[in-house]
């Protein structure tokens, strides 16, 4: 089994969400990968990139199982990459899910400021700060266009689903998470006392995914 973890928006391999299941995992002995899907530059992201580096990071893999963690815009690309999942060699046989995006609330995006959504595409990009680099980057309006490809909210999956939605998150709607939830075919929802990043949920998190993945079977490493 491999687990390849996705960042959210504006984050990377180094948030403390990803740096802390990197641990735990490495402690079971799990394969954990988390690509840097800001490369090779943040202001050309897009969703159909992300989709393009996250295959390549699985054919890079021998053969096997992946489980998908998406951390919040990550959410939005592993329900995706669930739903259009091709490969015979590397099945995506679960989906464990942090304050998925599965809908982008344009609206809730303080950067594009009075303007809204017409100016950012008038201008070409907008400033959006970036909390790996803790500063603003430029980010394309490409971005945009590409994401209104995609409608994570309306796929049904066939893969078990964990999710994790804070009851307080400032940046994704716990209800639109809900509906996403119980239309699933599987799905397990936890709703916590937490905001978006879900900091003090981790422990709580990393236990419930464990029995997801059925890892308390494996004996801890040292």
């Amino acid at each position: 089994m491999h687990i390849i973890y996705i960042h959210g928006f504006a984050s990377s391999p180094e948030s403390s969400k990803a740096q802390y299941f990197a641990e735990r995992f490495a402690g079971r002995g799990v394969k954990f990968l988390c690509p840097d899907f800001n490369q090779p530059d943040f202001s050309t992201l897009t969703i159909s990139r992300m989709l393009g580096q996250l295959e390549m990071c699985m054919a890079s893999l021998p053969p096997g199982d992946v489980v998908l963690m998406g951390s919040s815009l990550g959410g939005f690309v592993a329900v995706e990459a669930g739903a259009d999942q091709v490969s015979q060699a590397h099945p995506i046989s679960r989906l464990v899910l942090l304050a998925p995006a599965v809908e982008l609330e344009w609206e809730r995006w303080s950067e594009l400021g009075s303007g809204g959504i017409e100016r950012w595409r008038q201008t070409g990009s907008v400033d959006v700060f970036h909390y790996a680099e803790n500063k603003p980057l430029r980010l394309n309006f490409e971005f945009y266009e590409d994401a209104q490809k995609y409608r994570p909210a309306a796929r049904r999956l066939n893969q078990p689903l964990l999710i994790f939605q804070g009851r307080h998150d400032e940046s994704v709607s716990p209800a639109i998470v809900e509906s996403f939830a119980h239309a699933q075919n599987d799905s397990t929802l936890h709703v916590v006392e937490d905001g978006h990043q879900l900091k003090n949920s981790l422990e709580f998190m990393w236990l419930e995914t464990v029995r997801f993945l059925s890892l308390d079977q494996l004996p801890a490493t040292s």
